[in-house]
């Protein structure tokens, strides 16, 4: 066991479409100032929401809050400026403060604003994020992935002021290395801006793309044309999950998340101005990497398949995440991609794509969905997260299998180590407790790696109490007290 890397992020996708800078804030999941989350819509991604709000609020001073509420008899607009109100959003923010809501009575949101931040992100601006992020994302079961999506594209809005002027930050946040470190791979002006064009209903982004226009978006023998098909999917969000472009396990995701126009735009703005990009090719799989990479830049990854190169969405936000300065690591060694970069962590987690044996992945991941046995719920929760990496099924789908078979090690370990590997252990902590005393150690540190030190501590004094020959809760015991 040890501790994890709290300077990486899941990625929205955990994402497969968003980012969250965590940069080692890492506040107690039992206080959490940022969060209201009344209507229990944000879990698991909850603790998740909370640091990067909290991160925001350290580096830009604006008080981010996230609100849920199930209150069907009131519109959401003046919903939103009651609790802006009651919840002092912002009051003691020298930035400013935002607060974003959802409403599931009526299946709404809205991003409220102070005043100080509505030159920067007018009505215009936030309502479309709502309407075009939040919304979609809630209906998928997703809430805590839009608000991921969403406060990592607020952030992005806040440090394009800052590089152009239009925010001042003050006191200890104007630093000459503070802002530097914010503002690394930011051109400023508006080269570092994303245009938000009016865009078209949820339900049309994944219309069928005509078959006279497929060759737009089809994949090629030569992996850089494949590459200029995917920035073009993103340039037009071209949401059709069948795209031939994408692998199986790819299609897949697509098809189970929705689509998420900013970050979708972000991805293209980012990856035009991280050129020239470097191609290398190892074998069937590829890399396109840059090397000056401007803020939120992914590398292209590429596999071979019948002489095709194909875009492998899967192994792309399964193994790399994106780090507090926005670089795009590799936090995976066991990655078929990882000859291409450095590892910035020496883990090793078994990931790779279960055997079907023939089965279409769709196939059987709707074969699956139809059992409730204990077994079945936890070979679908692996096939959609080693397959195809749909974590925000994946990790209910766990969860559910280890209430079922409590006692089931092999499901309650692998459900913590997957949610481990997520940066979000707190949320197997109970499962694992139920195991018995003998993990008790396990229990606590899933806790202090989520940043719950008062139940780490324990978890860790009753595993001395059930072996006092365990040192490593004794020695974790003593980290604790000093800290």
């Amino acid at each position: 066991m040890r501790k994890t890397l709290a300077g990486l992020t899941v990625g929205a996708a955990l994402l497969a479409l968003g980012s969250v800078a965590l940069r080692g804030v890492h506040p107690s999941a039992e206080a959490r100032p940022q969060l209201d989350d009344a209507a229990k819509l944000l879990w698991p991604l909850d603790t998740v929401v909370e640091r990067q709000c909290a991160q925001v609020r350290q580096d830009l001073g604006v008080d981010v809050r996230v609100a849920t509420r199930r209150a069907g008899d009131e519109d959401v607009a003046p919903l939103a400026e009651r609790l802006f109100r009651e919840l002092g959003v912002g009051g003691d923010a020298p930035t400013g403060g935002i607060l974003i809501l959802l409403e599931a009575g009526r299946g709404q949101a809205r991003i409220e604003v102070s005043y100080s931040l509505e030159g920067l992100l007018p009505d215009l601006i936030v309502s479309r994020i709502a309407r075009d992020q939040l919304v979609p994302y809630a209906s998928h079961r997703a809430a805590g992935m839009a608000v991921m999506d969403v406060v990592h594209f607020l952030r992005n809005r806040l440090l394009d002021g800052v590089a152009t002027g239009e925010i001042q930050l003050s006191g200890e946040l104007r630093d000459p290395d503070h802002l530097a470190k914010l503002l690394a791979g930011r051109s400023g002006g508006a080269g570092a801006q994303v245009a938000l064009p009016k865009l078209p209903s949820h339900s049309e982004y994944k219309r069928r793309v005509p078959d006279e226009q497929r060759a737009r978006y089809a994949p090629s023998a030569d992996p850089r044309e494949s590459a200029a098909a995917l920035l073009r999917v993103r340039t037009d969000l071209a949401g059709d999950p069948t795209l031939e472009l994408f692998t199986e396990g790819s299609r897949v995701m697509r098809a189970r998340y929705p689509i998420a126009p900013y970050e979708e735009m972000l991805r293209a703005e980012s990856t035009e101005r991280s050129e020239p990009l470097e191609l290398q090719v190892r074998g069937d799989r590829a890399y396109l990497g840059s090397k000056h990479p401007a803020r939120d830049f992914v590398p292209v990854l590429l596999v071979r398949e019948d002489g095709l190169w194909r875009v492998d969405l899967v192994e792309t936000f399964k193994s790399f995440f994106f780090d507090g300065d926005g670089n795009y690591v590799l936090v995976n060694t066991a990655s078929p991609y990882a000859a291409f970069q450095a590892p910035v962590t020496d883990r090793e987690v078994d990931l790779a794509p279960l055997p079907l044996h023939g089965e279409p992945l769709e196939a059987a991941l709707a074969r699956l969905e139809k059992s409730t046995r204990a077994r079945d719920r936890f070979l679908l929760a692996e096939l959609l997260m080693r397959n195809c990496f749909v974590s925000a099924e994946a990790i209910p789908a766990y969860a559910e299998a280890a209430q079922a078979a409590p006692r089931d090690a092999r499901i309650v370990l692998t459900y913590a180590d997957r949610a481990s590997y997520l940066y979000m252990p707190e949320i197997a902590a109970t499962a694992v407790a139920g195991l018995g005393p003998e993990y008790f150690t396990k229990v606590g540190w899933l806790y202090e790696s989520g940043g719950m030190r008062e139940r780490a501590r324990d978890y860790y004094a009753k595993a001395l109490a059930h072996d006092a020959r365990d040192r490593y809760a004794r020695e974790a015991l003593e980290r604790l007290a000093q800290n």
